[in-house]
């Protein structure tokens, strides 16, 4: 059963860099829930993952998928080490939430379109 579990997880991520590689796709929805309370998670390079119960919500001002991409085009700025350096960091001296630069940046940005 583990060799199964492995095998399917290596499947699985495989056909995710392959959507987000070959593709050009960086959203991928997930039938599964994110750990913790997030809904969706940036993971440069691989792409931005939402719980699928937010796919229909659009792509509009406040939406996840809006929120998300301010993460995109951080990393695309800053460059795959600093922006790990950066949110690590972060995320280690304030936490997730309020005080992360990141995320204030990413709601802010993501309410104005």
């Amino acid at each position: 059963m583990k060799k199964f579990i492995k095998v399917f997880f290596l499947l699985a991520l495989g056909f995710m860099i392959y959507n987000n590689i070959v593709k050009k796709e960086y959203v991928t929805y997930l039938s599964f829930d994110i750990p913790g309370k997030q809904m969706a998670a940036t993971i440069p390079p691989f792409g931005i993952f939402i719980e699928e119960e937010f796919k229909n919500e659009g792509v509009g001002k406040g939406s996840i998928l809006a929120h998300e991409r301010i993460h995109w085009e951080q990393y695309q700025k800053m460059g795959f080490f600093k922006f790990y350096y950066e949110y690590i960091s972060e995320y280690i001296k304030n936490g997730r939430v309020n005080d992360h630069w990141m995320e204030v940046e990413a709601r802010i940005l993501s309410n104005q379109f």
